[in-house]
């Protein structure tokens, strides 16, 4: 996609690529001599990338005249546009379960009730589900990721794919597992309401 040819490395077996593994080695000691603190890893990552930057405009490119930098832009006009970005995923095939469910790693997630009973495509991206339908995204779940296998899997909802289900049994606003998750204002107007007659289906 990107028109280049990757070439992995073994997990843990950095003595494959011993070259980078010392470049990086290297440069460790001239960029975290002077580092601040950072409120979040993103900040981190900002400040990351303008010592990079800097360093590279003070290190000789070693085969050609001139820093990384000034090379860099010499070769930046003879480069091709990038492409769309590739959308990398690996897909499943699940079934819905009727309580609007489908399981991955042992975590369920939620998917909205006109689903249920019906089969849905899994999209696994790193750090989120997407379930599609028909050929259009229907939701999106951040992953779940856990490695403990002692504990029981975890069920993910989202309240708002069970409002078809409280549209014909309103009583489920109540008690509902699905529903302790919505936000806190309407925990206090669903408490006000139930307090008269009816409340359940108001």
């Amino acid at each position: 996609h990107y028109v280049f040819e990757p070439e992995f490395c073994n997990p843990a077996a950095g003595w494959e690529k011993g070259q980078v593994e010392k470049s990086v080695r290297d440069a460790r000691h001239r960029m975290w001599q002077l580092m601040p603190a950072f409120p979040d890893l993103g900040a981190l990552n900002d400040w990351l990338e303008e010592r990079c930057k800097l360093l590279w405009a003070e290190t000789a490119h070693g085969r050609l005249p001139g820093s990384i930098a000034d090379v860099w832009e010499a070769e930046k006009p003879a480069l091709m546009p990038l492409p769309t970005m590739f959308d990398g995923f690996v897909e499943e095939r699940k079934r819905v379960s009727p309580t609007c469910l489908i399981t991955f790693d042992r975590t369920r997630y939620s998917v909205p009730a006109s689903f249920a009973n019906r089969p849905v495509s899994l999209r696994i991206y790193p750090d989120r589900l997407v379930l599609v339908a028909e050929g259009h995204v229907i939701c999106t779940h951040e992953r779940i990721i856990d490695r403990s296998h002692r504990q029981p899997g975890r069920v993910i909802y989202d309240w708002r794919h069970y409002l078809a289900v409280v549209q014909r049994k309103p009583g489920a606003l109540r008690n509902g597992a699905p529903f302790v998750e919505m936000p806190e204002p309407f925990h206090m107007l669903q408490a006000k309401i139930l307090r008269q007659p009816g409340g359940d289906r108001e």
